[in-house]
């Protein structure tokens, strides 16, 4: 039987495609080489909200070269481990090939030519670097400094809080500007120091922004699913906030409560009866509630000074009162955020606010 020009056409267009679909379901590659990293260990960690998975291991040859390969049909994030080096964030999906190079000795300093998510990633990763760079640096001057004066702190903490307010807005930039690709997640999980960029209180249209264009462009990641849970919880808790709220009049007397302060010491209003009082709701998380907080404690010095936090990390609250030197305060705090019950008793929907207390412990002024 003859075969005709138009079948070895359709034949040829088959084994095409047959092709490509073996080389989209042979996986990913990872091509690289790290100088002064002979026979270093190299693995390859996939990412999800709840567990980091290895899924790929590799060592790197006496010229540092290594090649790791694995296959996933949706794109996912990942972290290539080198040894006890800082790790490198990938993003990669079946049929896509990635090259790397680095020295082990300045391992973020490294380059690579693979998609966009990956640059992206890279360029991200710089940022928080020489961020985190800056506020160490910051903070150490100021903790260097005893007895430091007024203006120098207030100069420290507006330059804190610029870089704070610069981050945030890089994050918000980059986010948009790969609003398709699943890596905003990891962009909105972001740290400088000990600090989160955004937090959920603060930043919920950011929060909800990533949620739509993750569930719009990638449904099916353990990221989206565990993100919409994330933000229908806050939802709901605000919900509850919003029909548990008490409407303080002023003149009225002020809800009374029991805590402990950073020393473990009970702290409530019957310790300041017969004293001018200001309860100051604030968060670590919050660089305008911290500023506001700092700058009433220089304008009121001679109220008594309870500063309610709304942190639910103790580690973290209390970096924060000694950055910030808060410590001529009372500090106290339940960790449980918005959920706190002493921010439930003065219905506090927004941080910072000062509720202003008389001697005789009625409420003067909310503010």
């Amino acid at each position: 039987m003859e075969i005709t020009r138009f079948e070895i056409i359709i034949a040829l267009i088959i084994s095409v495609l047959l092709c490509n679909s073996c080389k989209n379901e042979s996986g990913f590659t990872i091509e690289g080489q790290i100088s002064n990293c002979q026979n270093c260990n190299i693995v390859l960690e996939k990412l999800s909200p709840m567990k980091t998975d290895t899924v790929a291991t590799a060592n790197a040859g006496f010229n540092g070269k290594f090649t790791i390969t694995h296959s996933d049909s949706i794109r996912h994030l990942y972290r290539l481990r080198i040894s006890n080096a800082t790790p490198i964030q990938i993003c990669a999906v079946n049929g896509e090939s990635i090259s790397l190079s680095a020295d082990y000795n300045n391992i973020t300093d490294y380059s690579i030519s693979s998609t966009t998510d990956c640059e992206e990633l890279k360029r991200l990763n710089v940022r928080m670097i020489e961020s985190t760079r800056k506020v160490e640096e910051l903070r150490s001057t100021v903790s260097q400094q005893f007895g430091i004066d007024k203006a120098s702190l207030e100069k420290s903490n507006l330059i804190a809080d610029s870089l704070y307010q610069s981050d945030k807005q890089f994050i918000s930039d980059f986010i948009k500007k790969n609003h398709e690709s699943p890596i905003i997640y990891f962009a909105l999980h972001q740290y400088v120091s000990t600090t989160p960029i955004m937090q959920l209180p603060a930043d919920y249209e950011t929060y909800k922004y990533v949620l739509d264009e993750m569930k719009a462009h990638n449904p099916d990641l353990e990221e989206t699913r565990y993100l919409e849970s994330e933000v229908k919880r806050f939802e709901l808790q605000q919900e509850q906030t919003n029909r548990d709220y008490v409407n303080l009049m002023e003149d009225a007397t002020a809800p009374d409560f029991s805590l402990t302060d950073e020393n473990g010491k009970k702290v409530g209003l019957d310790n300041f009866k017969g004293k001018e009082l200001t309860l100051c709701f604030w968060a670590s998380w919050d660089k305008k509630s911290v500023t506001a907080v700092q700058k009433y404690m220089a304008e009121s010095p001679d109220r008594q000074i309870i500063l309610i936090s709304l942190d639910n990390n103790r580690e973290q609250w209390l970096q924060a009162i000694k950055y910030h030197k808060l410590s001529n305060a009372t500090n106290i705090c339940d960790f449980k955020s918005w959920e706190s019950i002493t921010a439930k008793l003065y219905g506090i929907k927004t941080i910072p606010t000062f509720v202003e207390i008389s001697e005789n412990l009625e409420i003067e002024r909310i503010r």
